[in-house]
């Protein structure tokens, strides 16, 4: 049967509504991809934190990391470093109350989420989620793409700029030179107020929870991390005037961003449909070009 305009119209309909049949499902998340035992964390307490940096201190002696400071910008020796870097995997940061003055102190590190963004985003598989609930990385897969650092919801990740073979780097967890051997991570031993807990992670939320019915006027209600971004093996408490978002830790959902964005992959290229839908309607506009062309003998192109 040859191509005329009628009978490509014919051909463009049915493989358009078998594309946007494809893709009429809504992406939904998709069903939780958590191991059944999350393993171990940390519960930081910025109630309990007085910002001696003690467990900055030992983070970089543990992993044989360089001093760094970013005073040039006029900052408060205090605030420096001001974020975390190829040099620096845990940081204490300073929250200040305007009205009372009040200084409020946290712990920013990897948050070795459930289900990790960064090991979702790697195309190589470099990000591993260990079962003793660290996140860790494999510089011998990793290609470079730095597709991690943008998919990571709390911007750990990072890349070493100023090396010709750069590395991720971020928080282990300790987890090659402490957590495998039965030891707790370096920050929590070395805390002199009690403020980093290592331990299981059900342990650590049963003890976040205890303190927040003991003390409900101390505790803000909620525990970060049980729920955002599907869960995470570093859990926090704060004050409840202070609130989780000035501390730097926003208001994620509780769906995991791999169970979204998978979803919305794997709907898009299902059975490779859409992408044959339309090299079928190309090349009905293709063939039909051809045959109007010819019986024209060629003097007109579209």
């Amino acid at each position: 049967m040859g191509i005329n305009r009628r009978n490509f119209f014919k051909v463009a309909a049915v493989t358009g509504a078998g594309a946007c049949a494809a893709l009429s499902t809504p992406a939904q998340a998709s069903g939780p991809a958590l191991p059944a035992d999350p393993g171990y964390g940390m519960l930081n307490d910025s109630t309990r934190c007085i910002g001696c940096k003690a467990c900055q201190t030992a983070c970089k002696k543990v992993n044989e990391l360089p001093s760094e400071g970013t005073l040039e910008d006029g900052g408060a020796l205090y605030d420096s470093p001001r974020a975390l870097s190829d040099s620096t995997y845990t940081l204490i940061k300073m929250h200040r109350d305007e009205q009372s003055g009040e200084a409020t102190f946290v712990k920013q590190q990897c948050m070795h989420c459930l289900d990790p963004a960064c090991k979702s985003a790697c195309l190589v598989g470099a990000f591993v989620k260990e079962k003793e609930g660290a996140v860790t990385w494999d510089g011998g897969k990793c290609m470079g793409c730095r597709y991690c650092m943008v998919a990571c919801p709390y911007n750990v990740p990072q890349f070493e700029w100023h090396k010709a073979i750069p590395d991720i780097s971020k928080c282990t967890l300790c987890h090659d030179t402490r957590l495998t051997k039965g030891k707790p991570t370096a920050c929590a031993e070395v805390c002199p107020a009690d403020a980093i807990t290592f331990g299981h992670r059900d342990e650590l939320l049963r003890m976040a929870r205890a303190r927040i019915a003991a003390h409900p006027e101390k505790y803000d209600p909620h525990v970060y991390g049980e729920n955002e971004v599907g869960g995470t093996n570093v859990l926090y408490l704060t004050k409840p005037k202070v609130g989780f978002a000035s501390l730097g830790l926003p208001a994620f959902g509780y769906i995991a961003p791999p169970r979204l964005t998978e979803s919305i992959q794997h709907g898009v290229f299902k059975y490779f449909i859409p992408p044959v839908a339309i090299y079928a309607a190309l090349g009905g506009i293709l063939a039909f070009n051809q045959r109007r062309n010819k019986l024209k003998g060629g003097t007109e192109h579209e």
